[in-house]
């Protein structure tokens, strides 16, 4: 049943039409109007960046000695960015408007766009043993110390995108009737001799209209980060050097994205008009109007990202002997995230309308009116994201975990609050795949009063095919937070501490589609009545969808490890609150959505 309805229905227009071409040539000379339009479209665009960051290294290192005084604050970062971008966006507006004052006439319009799209970005980063380390040194030099924020950063996207906009109208118009009256021509009689007899002047409309619109799109984005190694260190020592310790921030991050999508809209519009048509006493003058509307989508979408992380350490260890003082707070991390998504978006609209009025011809003879309309469209989208992230913290000589957060302040004979420390170490990974289509279809034929035989015939046609794949996996390796603050004779609070280990992976698949065809067709009157007149409407509409998801997600995590451990030797005070946990997700969600509206009206009054 593929297109068999519409293919019928072209099969029997061009024979009708072939028909009524060859009778108003025949009677008349006709007036011919023709218009076609053309236009394609073709683009490529492609990029690619890379960026590389091997041991930098940041080092600050203050001494003070029998030198009072506040420590200024201290920032420390390294950071490679790499960034692709592809972009193609194409819009095509087709327009065309034929009219006819009177006689018979044929017009013929013709649109035709094609457009092709080709966007590929491809980024990476990478950052080898980026180190940052401050290391005050106080003797006998009371004073403050300044905030320390420390941090490593890779990051990497590409982006890849097509945008295609493509507007057909077409506008026919017959005002006037055909030549009216009846002529007289010769005819031989049974004596030989000639008389007259009457013939019907002749008053043919024949319009066509096709439209034509085809759409290829494809998009990838690839994109990865890695980042091996980053330290941050921060040892502040103080000997006989009372003063509040600073705020400590350091981090390590890597992140990835990778996004590609594609756009494409589709219009289409179509008007034919016959306000007159032959008049006449015994002949029939044919009004035919055809009506073709075809658009075709595909679209491939697909992105990847992968972001690797080992290594990372954070460390804090500031060292207090007979200098008491408050301790800053304390935030560590170490993040290492990758995204994909891919999308594919298209939106059809056609719209045809045909009115044949009642001036059309009468008389016993009749007049033959044929109205035939076909739509056709067509749409193919595939989406796929892929998205991993590993996460892994080595290890020593010894076989131990080498990396993480760590927090050890050490105090002896200091007096003082220590403040509220931070640690996480974060892996996350997300891949989405979509794809999304609404097709509009809407006809609308016409036929009123006059004598003859009236045809409507009226094809709808909408398939739509989609595939999603969304693929995410998390691996976090050894993940360490340790906090282990130690008092000899030191009264004092302790802060609170917050450490977490999480992984987490998502992955989605969605596949939505709308088709809405409504169909209406009108004949209002009857024959002339002399043997009575056939009146004939056939209307198809035929709407499939095919659709699959496939989505899997993945989270491991080996062996997550927080430690809180403070010591007390003849150091009175309160220990501060603490909040461990190890958090370990993986989410998979797939959806498929068909929404069909199908309408047909047929009136014959």
């Amino acid at each position: 049943m593929k297109r068999r309805f519409v293919a019928l229905v072209l099969g029997a227009l061009t024979l009708l039409l072939a028909l009524g071409a060859a009778t108003a040539l025949a009677d008349a000379p006709p007036g011919v109007q023709t218009a076609g339009q053309t236009a394609t479209s073709a683009q490529q665009a492609a990029a690619a960046s890379e960026a590389t960051q091997t041991n930098p290294s940041n080092t600050n290192i203050s001494v003070r000695v029998l030198s009072p005084g506040n420590d200024g604050s201290v920032t420390q970062t390294n950071s490679v960015d790499s960034n692709a971008s592809a972009n193609n966006s194409n819009s095509a507006d087709q327009g065309a408007s034929q009219s006819q004052g009177s006689g018979g006439g044929i017009q013929n319009a013709d649109q035709s766009a094609g457009n092709a799209q080709l966007a590929a970005a491809l980024s990476t980063a990478a950052q080898y043993g980026a180190t940052n380390t401050n290391t005050p040194v106080s003797v006998l030099s009371p004073g403050n110390g300044g905030t320390v924020s420390q941090s490593n950063d890779t990051s990497s996207t590409a982006s890849s995108s097509n945008d295609n906009r493509t507007d057909q109208s077409a506008d026919q118009d017959q005002a006037g009737g055909g030549s009216c009256g009846c002529a007289t021509v010769p005819s031989p009689t049974t004596s030989g001799q000639v008389s007259g007899q009457s013939q019907a002047g002749t008053g043919s409309g024949i319009q066509t209209s096709d439209q034509q619109a085809g759409n290829e799109q494809s998009a990838g984005a690839a994109s990865s980060a890695a980042q091996v190694n980053p330290t941050n260190t921060n040892i502040s020592v103080r000997v006989l050097s009372p003063g509040n310790g600073g705020n400590v921030s350091q981090s390590n991050s890597a992140s990835s994205s990778g996004s590609s999508s594609n756009d494409n809209s589709t219009d289409q519009s179509a008007h034919q008009d016959q306000s007159g048509g032959g008049c006449g006493c015994s002949s029939s003058d044919p009004s035919v109007q055809t009506s073709t509307q075809s658009s075709w989508n595909k679209q491939i979408a697909s992105a990847l990202s992968a972001t690797k992380q080992e290594g990372a350490t954070n460390e804090n260890e500031p060292v207090r002997v007979g200098s008491p003082g408050n301790g800053g707070s304390v935030s560590q991390s170490n993040s290492a995230s990758s995204s994909a998504s891919s999308s594919n978006d298209n939106r059809t609209d056609q719209h045809a309308d045909q009115s044949d009025p009642s001036s059309r011809t009468c008389g016993c003879g009749g007049g033959v009116g044929v109205q035939a309309l076909g739509q056709d469209a067509g749409n193919e989208q595939a989406a796929s994201a892929g998205s991993a992230t590993l996460q892994t913290f080595g290890k020593s000589e010894c076989g131990c975990s080498s990396g993480g957060n760590s927090n050890e302040p050490v105090r002896v004979w200091s007096g003082g609050a220590d403040g509220s420390v931070s640690q996480s170490n974060s892996a996350d990974s997300s891949a989405s795949a979509d794809n999304w289509n609404d097709t509009d279809q809407k006809a609308d034929q016409h036929q009123s009063a006059g004598g003859g035989v009236a045809v409507q015939a009226l094809g709808q046609q909408a398939e739509n095919w989609q595939h999603a794949v969304g693929l995410s996996a998390v691996a976090q390796v050894d993940p360490r937070n340790t906090d282990g603050p130690t008092r000899v004779y030191s009264p004092g609070s302790g802060g609170s501490v917050t450490q977490s280990n999480d992984a987490s992976s998502d992955a989605s698949a969605d596949n939505w589609n709308s088709t809405r065809q409504h169909g209406r067709q009108a004949q209002h009157g009857s024959g002339c009545g002399c043997g009575g007149d056939a009146l004939v409407q056939a209307l198809g509409q035929s709407a499939t969808s095919g659709q699959a998801t496939f989505v899997l997600s993945k989270a491991f995590q080996l062996k997550p490890r927080n430690a809180d451990d403070p010591t007390f030797v003849w150091s009175s005070g309160n220990s501060g609150s603490s909040t461990q946990s190890n958090d370990d997700g993986s989410q998979a969600s797939g959806e498929n959505r068909n929404d069909a509206d199908q309408l047909a009206r047929e009136l014959q009054a």
